[in-house]
Order: structure tokens, then C-alpha cells, then sequence
């Protein structure tokens, strides 16, 4: 048996209890707000509800139908491969980055658009969610000249 042995002054024991404290902190702000990233310098957009999913793709212009056609539950690789890095592109022009939630499990909605300008058909809007946060999204063409674009309105 081994058996060590220290001597602390009281003064010393408080100041290694208030760095240890400091750094539990510091710790716990860094995985909060590595976890809660969105939009860099916008506020976090929460859709925990089918409504509040619906409101947020109103408030960008879109119509839809209010029901998903499609919920999908995935992880996103760590590290994001090169398709999720060309996707991530499309992310960061409005705003979003996926890098933060690489390794995480991620909640895809997808709603059936009805009003995208000359194409009454086959287009859908989907909804990245980590927990209740948006993280992202597109505007999908499903038709034969296929397209993938922002949720900006056009």
C-alpha cells in the first residue's frame, strides 16, 4: 500500500477549489455552446412542434402542407465526409453550419412545398433538427432537372 500525503494551507486549499471551480465552468460553457451552435451571429431557431416547424418555413415565405411526408433520424458523420462538406457550402450561404453537429444525431423533416414558382410539382422543403434546434435546410426539386437550393424564398 502507497500512501501519499500533502499539506494545504487554508488559504491554499480555497484558491485550488475556486480553480478547479473556474474550470468545471469554463468546461460546461464550452460543450453548452458547442452544442447549441446555429446561424453564427443569430439567434438559436427552435421547431420542437409540427406547428413551430410549419410557422418557421411561413415566416421564410414557403406554403406546405402542414404534415411531414417524410422524418428521417441519421448521425452525422465525424468528420463530415466530402458530399457533407459541398452540402455544408449550401448551409453556410444562409446562415447554418453542420460542422458543430458532426457526430451527432440529427432529425430531417421534409414538407411538400406548393407554392415554388414555376414548378407546381415535386418539390420539398426539409428541416435538419439537433434536438429541438434548426441546424438547417433546403428546398428540394424531386423533377427530372433536379435541383437543391437555400430556404430563401425566390
Amino acid at each position: 500500500m502507497f500512501i501519499v500525503s500533502a499539506k494545504f494551507s487554508p488559504r491554499k486549499a480555497i484558491a485550488a477549489v475556486v480553480v478547479c471551480g473556474a474550470v468545471l465552468i469554463l468546461l460546461i460553457l464550452l460543450a453548452t455552446s458547442r452544442r447549441d451552435r446555429n446561424a453564427p451571429g443569430e439567434e438559436l431557431i427552435t421547431a420542437a412542434t409540427e406547428e413551430a416547424r410549419a410557422a418557421y418555413l411561413h415566416s421564410l415565405g414557403w406554403e406546405i402542407e402542414t404534415s411531414p411526408i417524410e422524418t428521417l433520424e441519421f448521425v452525422l458523420p465525424q468528420p463530415l465526409n466530402a458530399s457533407y462538406e459541398e452540402y455544408n457550402a449550401l448551409q453556410k450561404e444562409q446562415g447554418f453550419d453542420l460542422e458543430p453537429y458532426a457526430g451527432m444525431q440529427v432529425k430531417r423533416y421534409s414538407y411538400r412545398v406548393l407554392n415554388y414558382p414555376g414548378y407546381p410539382d415535386d418539390v420539398q422543403a426539409d428541416l435538419y433538427l439537433c434536438g429541438d434546434v434548426v441546424i438547417g435546410g433546403d428546398i428540394l426539386y424531386c423533377g427530372d432537372s433536379g435541383f437543391v437550393a437555400t430556404l430563401v424564398f425566390p
